[in-house]
């Protein structure tokens, strides 16, 4: 049987759902599942995030990371602009550097796990109450500056060498929770402190996105989450 999921988003106050530039995508039946957030100070972001978490979960992969460079020209076809039409003002200087974006993408056997990552989003991997978190375990090493996937940039320069790949065991009643990294963060805060915030993990599965959406106020009202788009997406084996 396929692993159960859940998957939910909530943008920035203050923007739309259609503005949100984290990007989710799931195949329970081929054990596929990643996220992506785009850089919002990069052109068309949640394009690039949502070309990288869907063909992840949804294509034939070649290895990695080869298969990055034709999503880079699918890209620019899509942001292309007809010929003679004026580019938006804020996308002045944007267009030609491209986009950026972290990953996580997560494939899941029936005994095992393997991740790609790259950048500050995350995965936590939770069996009963031991957790494994990849590819940051503290707090602390989030920043201002996470490595990022460039639509315009060569594999070599970062896909390459500084995507991080991770395995692991797993078994059924395991959780795999990935997170942008608002989420993240705030997820390891809460361990740091002693907390187990997988348990509160568990209650926002069981709910709905308007119960999510109210949870991240919560916890944005509580200045315990900063303000960005936050995603996150359960694996329920």
């Amino acid at each position: 049987m396929p692993p159960r999921y859940c998957r939910f988003v909530e943008p920035r106050q203050g923007y739309s759902r259609d503005e949100c530039e984290d990007a989710v995508a799931a195949a329970a039946e081929r054990g596929r599942f990643a996220i992506a957030d785009g850089a919002g100070e990069s052109s068309h972001a949640g394009l690039w995030a949502r070309l990288l978490a869907d063909t992840f979960v949804n294509e034939e992969l070649q290895p990695w990371p080869s298969w990055i460079t034709p999503l880079q020209a699918r890209w620019a076809d899509e942001t292309r602009r007809p010929e003679g039409e004026a580019q938006p003002w804020f996308l002045d200087g944007r267009i030609e550097q491209g986009a950026f974006a972290t990953f996580v993408g997560l494939s899941v056997g029936e005994e095992t796990w393997h991740c790609i990552a790259v950048g500050d989003s995350c995965l936590f991997h939770v069996t009963g109450d031991d957790l494994t978190a990849f590819p940051l375990t503290h707090s602390s090493q989030f920043g201002n500056s996470p490595v990022l996937i460039g639509s315009k940039q060569p594999v070599e320069q970062v896909p390459l060498r500084q995507a991080r790949q991770g395995f692991g065991e797993c078994k059924p009643g395991d959780r795999l929770w990935l997170m942008t990294d608002a989420l993240a963060k705030w997820f390891l805060t809460r361990s740091e402190a002693g907390a187990r915030p997988w348990r509160d993990l568990e209650k926002v599965a069981a709910g709905t996105q308007e119960k999510y959406t109210a949870w991240v106020g919560h916890l944005r009202s509580m200045k315990q989450l900063r303000d960005d788009d936050t995603t996150l997406l359960g694996v329920l084996l």
